[in-house]
């Protein structure tokens, strides 16, 4: 018996499946930065990279085929960053992405939701973020756009520590 071919995707199916792949890359917990931008390589992103010729400070950019979603994965002298974000997923999706994994990635962080203005589907948008509550200074994961919490067709997933 022959495999079928795969369905055809829609671009922000796309995004959402490439999203869930960065988000996980992103929350692995390592302190070897050179492993995890290895792990992008080997899932299939694209990359462009930036060193400092002056210090430690590295940033990688890695890019879903398509286009889909860029992760940007900072270390060096100021704490790791890595954040995802999509040209082709609102952030009302990208909340729900999160929704789906972070409760299995962190179970004991706490949820909490910001509302904005409607978008073009006449629902408001919907931010979340997941905050570490066994420390002050703990970490946060969230959604949001370069706009704030508005429903415009593009995402951020951010992940940084409460400071």
């Amino acid at each position: 018996m022959m495999a079928a071919p795969a369905p055809a995707q829609t671009m922000a199916e796309a995004a959402w499946a490439n999203m869930a792949v960065a988000v996980q890359l992103c929350e692995t917990r390592t302190n070897d930065m050179t492993a995890k931008a290895q792990a992008f390589r080997n899932t299939g992103f694209s990359e462009w990279v930036e060193r400092s010729s002056t210090n430690s400070d590295t940033t990688h950019w890695f890019t879903a085929p398509a286009d889909t979603v860029v992760a940007e994965l900072y270390y060096g002298e100021m704490p790791e960053n890595c954040s995802v974000k999509s040209a082709h997923l609102g952030v009302t999706l990208a909340s729900q992405l999160l929704d789906e994994l972070i409760p299995t990635l962190y179970p004991t962080y706490v949820r909490k939701v910001e509302t904005g203005p409607a978008g073009p589907s006449g629902q408001p948008a919907t931010c979340v973020r997941y905050e570490d509550p066994s420390n002050e200074i703990g970490q946060v994961i969230g959604s949001t756009t370069e706009h704030g919490c508005v429903d415009n067709g593009t995402s951020l997933i951010f992940s940084s520590y409460r400071v």
